[in-house]
């Protein structure tokens, strides 16, 4: 009887490690993670995890996403990061928060991804630019419900999104250059309208498809 010798395949490649995101963010804000599980869908480099908690204080939030980044054990080397997502919602009060955890995420590695008044303002960029300041979260969802009809906080129409992310982001620079030449820029609860959350989403697209 012929023993078959079993062939040694040498040099076999290993499956790529994704890359990955720790997003902390506030307990009553879902729309943040239904919008990034859905981009997660449509690339094969970066995976992330959410760290929903109850706090809407910014400091609690970053100090929330530190502890879940390291029990993850992200590692900066290999492409990881960690990022806190809030909301400055027009509140003076955050002023001193604002310092605190600002100093507090550069300590620890992590971005701030803020958005004034709230996140649907990078929503509201895909479809218009503008810099008109908003009296409230709630006026600002009212603005959007003009380009998606009956859009309540918490949802995520991301099919009509998608296709307009690259002009959703030269909005958001336009915004942000818009604050530098009037001298308030950086985070600050007076930057009425502003939104962080782009430069995360241009960091994937960049790197989509990459190496």
């Amino acid at each position: 009887m012929v023993r078959r010798i079993k062939k040694v395949v040498k040099n076999k490649p290993t499956r790529k490690r994704k890359k990955l995101i720790v997003v902390g963010t506030e307990g009553d804000n879902k729309s943040e993670m239904m919008y990034l599980r859905n981009i997660e869908r449509r690339q094969d480099e970066y995976h992330f995890i959410f760290d929903q908690g109850n706090e809407t204080d910014p400091v609690k939030i970053v100090k929330n996403t530190d502890k879940r980044a390291r029990q993850e054990e992200i590692s900066p080397q290999k492409g990881d990061m960690a990022v806190s997502i809030f909301d400055l919602d027009l509140d003076n009060a955050k002023a001193p928060q604002l310092v605190e955890a600002k100093a507090l995420a550069d300590r620890k590695n992590i971005k701030i991804l803020s958005s004034n008044p709230c996140f649907e303002l990078w929503y509201l960029e895909h479809f218009k630019y503008t810099t008109k300041p908003f009296i409230s979260s709630s006026a600002l969802v009212q603005e959007l419900k003009k380009y998606i009809p009956g859009y309540t906080k918490n949802s995520c129409d991301f099919d009509s999104l998608y296709p307009k992310t690259e002009k959703a982001i030269v909005n958001c620079q336009k915004l942000d250059n818009h604050h530098k030449k009037n001298g308030t820029a950086g985070l600050s609860e007076f930057n009425n309208p502003r939104t962080d959350f782009y430069k995360l989403i241009e960091i994937i697209i960049d790197k989509k498809g990459s190496d």
